[in-house]
């Protein structure tokens, strides 16, 4: 077990052991797979800056009416129980992180046949897709998606940076976030998360900006991007679950030290190896 000092002192063993397994879920939504996509997102990031103010009002304004369209379209077409109509054994069969990776994937695909425009008409497509995933992982955890509380939670992952932003205080931005949205109705979760996605998303409409070779683009980086959010929706209720017995204040302080004692870690077994090269 990791030597955490006085941070983790309140959690049992079983509770650490989770964390360590939150941690290494963490770190995997920033691992390799999306560091592939991050030369991407630093060639996206140059162009961004040169967009008129103009361009980046129409991205916010799409990425502001996907969110609001997902918001009530991912519930809407969950798969209800109680059911037995065609409709509804088809939403049954849409189910799972895989489906809907793959989903979005197509959804990018065609999404960037014609560049810049028909990706902005993906994005809303591709937007509830992955939070129509995010949900259902919210109740592999227990939480209730009729609750409009769960829902704003849901939507909130989105706010959990991305893919193809490279944040250092990624720790800290993770939590200032789900600080933020805690308790916080759509209207004050939309503030927090349309800043964040709203980057996300314009790095990814320039990287699709090219008709045809945008395909592919968007095929990859809306993969990516339905993995990245996935995990990261997995991290933040494996957390509220935590949650349920802790102060989340608590819960930060020995997430944040597990998280800072494997890097230390991880840097001293690298230096090892080296030194043995």
């Amino acid at each position: 077990m990791l030597d955490l000092g006085n941070a983790c002192s309140g959690f049992s063993e079983t509770e650490i052991d989770e964390l360590e397994a939150i941690a290494a879920q963490y770190s995997e939504a920033t691992g390799l797979v999306i560091k592939a996509a991050s030369w991407v997102g630093g060639k996206a990031d140059q162009l961004l800056s040169k967009v008129s103010d103009e361009w980046q009002a129409q991205i916010t304004e799409a990425t502001d009416l996907a969110l609001r369209e997902s918001y009530k379209l991912a519930f809407a077409t969950q798969a209800d129980e109680q059911s037995t109509s065609l409709l509804n054994q088809a939403l049954g069969w849409a189910n799972g992180e895989r489906w809907h990776a793959v989903a979005t994937g197509v959804t990018g695909a065609l999404g960037g046949l014609g560049g810049v425009a028909t990706t902005l008409i993906d994005l809303p497509v591709t937007t509830t897709l992955i939070l129509r995933s995010i949900q259902q992982i919210a109740a592999s955890y227990d939480e209730d998606v009729t609750d409009e509380d769960v829902r704003v939670q849901c939507l909130g992952v989105f706010g959990f940076g991305g893919p193809l932003t490279e944040d250092d205080q990624a720790e800290t931005g993770l939590f200032a976030s789900r600080i933020a949205i805690t308790g916080a109705t759509l209207s004050e979760a939309l503030k927090v998360v349309l800043p964040r996605l709203g980057v996300v998303v314009g790095e990814k409409v320039l990287a699709q900006a090219t008709p045809v070779l945008g395909a592919v683009a968007g095929a990859t980086l809306n993969t990516v991007f339905s993995n990245y959010y996935q995990t990261m929706a997995h991290v933040h209720f494996r957390l509220r679950r935590l949650e349920r017995n802790h102060d989340q204040e608590q819960v930060k302080a020995c997430f944040e030290r597990v998280l800072k004692t494997r890097k230390e870690k991880r840097k001293r077994m690298q230096v090892t190896a080296k030194a043995s090269t």
